[in-house]
């Protein structure tokens, strides 16, 4: 069967007048990977004047907010007011502009707090499976798989909150590590085994364990293991680490090539997305920190047991909706105005896609849960975001590209491990692949297996055609597993997001904003923002939604009323003897400087 091509919702220039002038995607459709890394799908850029334009040629309205439906207003399908009691809920009003985890939790827990909340999201059906996802046989697809990793706690808690008619994730599962030469090793489930001392019980559990590796190249880690007892002994020194790239603190560590090339460079590639010539030594060394190296156990992973969308985000959206939010999708926001008073944003204005009409939405707080990408077009949109030099900042930064497929095959493929990390198979881009059969309750009668792959750092793939990325990867996957040799591809989708996930390069924190902005009540929310006091780092669901929460209680700390902060539960925290190293490299350190000499850390 010929290769199925991808059915896209119709662009904004098909949708209404707008699409003619243009009008910039800045609350993006969240589509978040197995690592948790956000994907912004965004529409074209607007330039201030274009936006200006379309403000003054589309139908326009101001919407009154209101905290809840008792207050006076009806909503529609979408969450929409049509009666309104105009100044209800005014000291009290939020816009939320982005969905995703971030978004949806910011927004759920102001709404719950009696705060009138709208939030602002591009795609057609927040929280729900884009309907523009689909194979030509109609399968709707969603992109990417999603890993729930072993500290992710405010992540379980909010499930248990939804309290959803059955758990939504599957257990912890093994994983494989392949070359093209063959298995490299496994993670086994940690948490099943009696706990041990951390680094400890990762050498001992894995020790036994088939490694393609040898024991000498694996020892020469651990130099580099030392430092994570010193990136953090101060702020001046975790921003020297920034401005270092992974690679070259890994070869001051005298990591050995076979090392690199086989383990640490492809875990970097599908961990943060990029190789490690290209990634901050700070952000790699926090983000297996949390992951992997922490605590015993925190590697352990499980999976969603159908789409994250309909299992998750579309529970939590009628959650805020019951409330009193409104979570109101096809929003494409389009300026904002600022009270020349106060310096605050009074309003957010933004085109709805599916008729053409601007509307302005009076608010005395703005949360930002939005990519890179989105809040790169925001601030060039937008002369009041340009003017400040904490959103000029962000322009620095930089977005990777992603691509996501889903295979049907025509039988079923047993395979080793349902989830699989694969290193070496393509030159620059690293790649995962899942079998959905043994993760997903929906595919597990399937009569054969269906396969869900992603290439991370995918820029030199973007150009090639859905045929031959397919190729690609079944070559792949039947090189791992020869069982799939033969057979035949009855479906596929191919979904290309570039410059879609955050890039956390060698320099990138200086750039990167705090959730507080320089514009009193404009708060930032994502996995991408830094200074927040939380353990969960790198490319991250628990850190996205951690930021929902923490933005949102800045946003009741700045309003007032009778609102109560979230709860947010940290990491566990260090085990007695990584504490007690980083005190001691701490100390050091303070007599290293006292005494004038260099420090033997960087």
């Amino acid at each position: 069967m010929p290769l199925s091509r991808l059915h896209r919702v119709p662009c904004l220039q098909n949708t209404s007048c707008v699409g003619r002038t243009a009008a910039i995607c800045c609350s993006p459709l969240r589509v978040h990977l197995h690592g948790g890394a956000s994907l912004d799908r965004l529409s074209v850029q607007l330039s201030a004047s274009a936006c200006s334009a379309a403000v003054k040629s589309s139908r326009r309205r101001v919407v009154p907010m209101a905290v809840a439906a008792g207050d006076g207003f009806t909503a529609d399908a979408n969450g929409d007011s049509s009666v309104v009691t105009p100044d209800a809920a005014e000291g009290r009003r939020v816009v939320i502009v982005g969905g995703g985890w971030a978004g949806f939790g910011a927004a759920k827990h102001l709404s719950e707090q009696g705060y009138d909340v709208t939030l602002l999201e591009a795609s057609p059906n927040p929280g729900g499976l884009s309907s523009g996802w689909r194979t030509a046989s109609g399968r709707a697809v969603e992109a990417g798989m999603k890993g729930f990793w072993y500290q992710y706690k405010n992540t379980f808690k909010l499930l248990e909150e939804l309290q959803l008619p059955s758990w939504p994730l599957t257990d912890f599962t093994t994983s494989g590590f392949w070359s093209p030469r063959g298995l490299v090793t496994e993670a086994p489930v940690f948490s099943k085994k009696p706990r041990l001392p951390t680094l400890v019980g990762q050498f001992v559990y894995t020790f036994p364990l088939y490694w393609a590796l040898p024991l000498e190249d694996r020892l020469t880690m651990l130099p580099f293991l030392a430092t994570l007892a010193d990136y953090v002994s101060s702020e001046e020194r975790f921003e020297q680490y920034d401005k270092m790239s992974a690679y070259e603190l890994f070869r001051q560590c005298g990591v050995s090539t076979r090392c690199y090339n086989e383990f640490l460079r492809p875990t970097l590639l599908v961990g943060l997305f990029a190789p490690p010539e290209d990634l901050s030594a700070a952000a790699v060394l926090e983000t297996l920190y949390f992951y992997a190296l922490a605590h015993q156990n925190d590697f352990d992973v499980c999976w969603p047991r159908g789409s994250t969308a309909e299992l998750i985000f579309q529970p939590l959206v009628e959650k805020i909706r019951t409330a009193g939010g409104r979570v109101l999708g096809n929003r494409l926001v389009t300026g904002l105005t600022l009270d020349s008073a106060t310096g605050e944003v009074s309003s957010v204005e933004a085109v709805d896609r599916s008729t053409g009409e601007i509307a302005s939405y009076p608010t005395d707080a703005v949360v930002f849960a939005v990519g890179i990408s989105g809040m790169q077009k925001l601030v060039s949109a937008n002369p009041a975001l340009a003017k400040q030099p904490d959103f000029r900042s962000i322009m620095e930064l930089r977005s990777l590209d992603v691509i996501a497929t889903r295979i049907w095959f025509d039988r079923r493929v047993a395979t080793r491990y349902p989830a699989n990390v694969l290193s070496g198979f393509e030159t620059t881009a690293g790649a995962t692949f899942f079998n959905l059969n043994d993760l997903q309750d929906e595919y597990q009668n399937e009569p054969g297996t269906v396969i869900s792959a992603d290439f991370y750092h995918a820029n030199s793939l973007l150009p090639l055609s859905d045929q031959e990325i397919v190729d690609r990867v079944v070559s792949h996957v039947a090189t791992c597993e020869p069982g799939f040799n033969g057979a035949k591809v009855t479906d596929s989708v191919v979904l290309r997001f570039p410059k879609a996930v955050t890039h956390f390069s060698p320099g990138s924190y200086q750039h990167r904003p705090f959730q507080a902005t320089t514009i009193p009540n404009v708060f930032m929310a994502g996995d991408w923002v830094k200074g927040v006091p939380h353990g969960a780092n790198g490319l991250s669901q628990e850190r996205a939604y951690v930021t929902g929460l923490s933005a949102a209680n800045l946003v009741i700390s700045r309003l007032g009323g009778n609102g109560q902060p979230a709860q947010i539960l940290d990491v566990e925290p260090d085990e007695p003897h990584i504490a007690a190293a980083r005190a001691a490299v701490r100390g050091l350190r303070e007599v290293v400087a006292a005494a004038g000499l260099r420090s033997p850390f960087l």
